[in-house]
């Protein structure tokens, strides 16, 4: 609403002006709370979306007041044209933006019904991925003339034919309107599609950057995530990542001094707690640094050991100082100086490329700068590396 007020020239002004959102929202029959207007704009500006002092769209807002998603779910998409996922990341904010496909069953059938959810999530953790992976299963039996076999399936997992129908079809209308930006089809082949539909490194890290700040993380033996806030939330039952036997659904056994995430879409207030739904389990914490936030670097203030320090400088002629990389001054990273300095450079980089491809959609993926594509396409390498270094990968 915030976005059509201002594309529409309806609101003029900044967030205390008379003309400006609040004030015009105000007037309205039945108007919103003042602080979900608050809310609103502070996530917009949050996003990248919105100017703070004058609340004027950029580039991205422009481009997100077009799409009839959630901004979050946009900006998902709009990353994943350079992530090159843009198909399968497109079906992923469809379904996010509809109703879940699975049903309840009676309670006699739960846990056949989490058993189905399991495996049809192909051990991705991911309530997103395992969406994909039911919506490519359709598609395949769409094109094979299999519409009664679909029927089956669906009965057999325990899915809503009705509502896996009316997000495929929605599926067409999102690829329109990225169309009259200027964006690619989204299921067509080329550059925004190179990295495929299964590739778990890419689909988490547009995942991470489109719903970011709804990070959570928590420590070795911990049962529930911290968010941002500091509020504490377990994930919901109706998630894959809820289902027994799956790793979030049980005390944390990360190496001790490790921190996991988790990446969820929303969050509600429960009788006792928080929970999460929409939520991925994010392997490797590199998009978080690469893709979230605002990303800045300072010395570390840690004591050395004396005698490592005097190996360090026999062997290399250098000692071992260190950095600290902080997103959003809450998510903090401790790395060498010279590793910390390389990844504010990527980062950089890539922030000018999505910048790039915002401002310009029709052209912007196939003229980037020399610096800008050679950081995707490290940005890739990185991604795939962190992956498969990840434990349990």
């Amino acid at each position: 609403m915030c976005l059509q007020c201002k594309k529409l020239g309806l609101a003029t002004g900044g967030p205390e002006d008379e003309d400006g959102i609040p004030a015009f929202l105000a007037r309205a029959l039945t108007p919103p709370h003042p602080k979900s207007i608050t809310n609103a704009i502070e996530l917009l500006v949050e996003l990248g979306a919105m100017e703070e002092e004058t609340n004027d769209l950029t580039n991205l807002g422009l481009c997100l007041s077009v799409m009839s998603l959630d901004p979050t779910v946009g900006k998902m998409i709009i990353w994943s044209h350079l992530l090159g996922c843009a198909r399968a990341t497109s079906s992923m904010g469809v379904a996010m933006s509809y109703k879940s496909p699975f049903v309840l069953p009676p309670p006699f059938l739960r846990k056949q019904a989490d058993d189905a959810k399991v495996q049809l999530s192909e051990n991705s953790e991911s309530d997103q991925i395992t969406v994909l992976n039911v919506l490519r299963t359709k598609d395949d039996f769409a094109r094979r003339g299999g519409d009664g076999r679909f029927f089956d399936y669906c009965r057999q997992n325990f899915l809503g034919v009705s509502t896996m129908n009316m997000v495929s079809d929605l599926r067409r209308n999102i690829s329109r309107e990225l169309g009259s930006l200027g964006f690619p089809p989204t299921n067509g082949s080329g550059y925004h599609n190179r990295s495929g539909d299964k590739d778990s490194a890419f689909l988490q890290a547009a995942i991470a950057a489109g719903l970011y700040p709804n990070i959570a993380s928590r420590r070795r033996g911990e049962s529930n995530f911290s968010t941002a806030t500091n509020r504490k939330a377990k994930v919901h039952i109706s998630s894959v990542n809820a289902c027994k036997g799956q790793p979030l659904n049980g005390k944390s056994t990360i190496a001790e001094g490790d921190v996991e995430f988790i990446i969820f879409g929303e969050m509600t207030r429960g009788v006792t707690s928080f929970t999460m739904s929409n939520t991925t389990h994010l392997a490797s914490s590199l998009p978080l640094l690469l893709l979230c936030g605002n990303l800045r670097v300072r010395p570390a203030e840690i004591k050395e050991d004396n005698d490592r320090d005097d190996n360090a400088k026999r062997r290399g002629g250098k000692d071992n100082r260190k950095s600290v990389l902080s997103v959003d001054d809450w998510i903090l990273f401790l790395c060498g100086e010279e590793e910390a300095s390389n990844l504010v450079v990527l980062r950089r980089r890539l922030d000018n490329a999505f910048l790039h491809v915002v401002a310009n959609p029709s052209t912007g993926l196939t003229k980037l700068t020399p610096a800008e594509k050679d950081a995707v396409e490290t940005l890739g390498s990185v991604l795939r590396s962190a992956h498969r270094a990840a434990p349990g990968r």
